[in-house]
């Protein structure tokens, strides 16, 4: 028997639905998940149909981010600058969808799943969920405007802490620092969400896609520039002997020791 589809799709009443679908795994993303997300992102960015776009875990989580099994995985011949590069014109496409996105959030929400979070328009979380940005515990940082979108919503002080730390926080505290914009029980996420979409989806689209493009527009620039200086970042980190410490460490189950080199 063939294996459900790691990212599920569905339309109704002008909302399209976008489901992560690995929820042995919380719904991290390998390649092949990546790659079927960014093709429903663009299916429900051309449908005329498609109203607003919710984004939603299925079982226990939200979405734990890159699967640890992938990462740091390149195609043969493929360097990291060509990879980001590749990956950071996808960020922008996403960024340029007219249509509001809404992500419900429950349970673990790490890593690219905090920052696909942080990439919608509207975010609803579960009070007891569980997010972090922990990439630096794996010798790298964030690449998908983690940082910049973290300090534009939290202010500088927490976006340092979360980033310099990789902590965990819950999702009402999420809430309390300007991290989500609603937050309930775990069992009522996904229909406030909903019922948010539904509502969004019954004005007139063209009002909509200006509203979003209006309000956007106050830190979009910021946005852009922080994503390209992450890639930059990134493509620095990769090279650092500390980043092969700390895959060594994981792989050897230890604690690493880092020399800032």
């Amino acid at each position: 028997m063939s294996e459900p589809p790691s990212i599920l799709y569905s339309l109704a009443d002008g909302v399209g639905t976008i489901s992560f679908n690995r929820p042995h795994r919380h719904n991290a993303l390998d390649t092949a998940a990546s790659e079927l997300f960014e093709s429903l992102m663009d299916k429900a960015r051309e449908d005329p149909e498609v109203r607003v776009i919710l984004l939603r875990g299925e079982g226990p989580s939200f979405c734990s981010g890159r699967d640890l099994a992938a990462l740091g995985k390149r195609p043969p011949g493929v360097s990291d600058f060509a990879h980001l590069s590749k990956s950071l014109r996808r960020k922008f496409a996403t960024m340029d969808i007219q249509k509001p996105i809404i992500a419900a959030v429950h349970g673990h929400a790490i890593g690219g799943g905090v920052e696909t979070a942080l990439a919608c328009d509207i975010r609803v979380v579960a009070e007891d969920a569980k997010l972090s940005l922990p990439e630096i515990k794996w010798g790298i940082m964030t690449d998908s405007g983690g940082s910049v979108v973290t300090t534009a919503l939290a202010g500088p002080g927490r976006a340092k802490y979360l980033l310099m730390t990789g902590d965990v926080i819950s999702g009402r505290e999420a809430h309390e620092w300007g991290l989500a914009d609603f937050v309930t029980t775990a069992d009522k996420v996904h229909e406030k969400a909903l019922e948010i979409a539904l509502k969004i989806a019954a004005q007139p689209p063209m009002h909509v896609a200006v509203a979003k493009q209006l309000v956007n527009s106050i830190y979009g620039e910021m946005v852009r520039y922080g994503l390209r200086q992450e890639m930059t970042a990134l493509t620095m980190l990769y090279r650092t002997e500390d980043y092969q410490e700390a895959r060594a460490a994981a792989r050897e189950k230890r604690k690493p020791t880092y020399k800032g080199i």
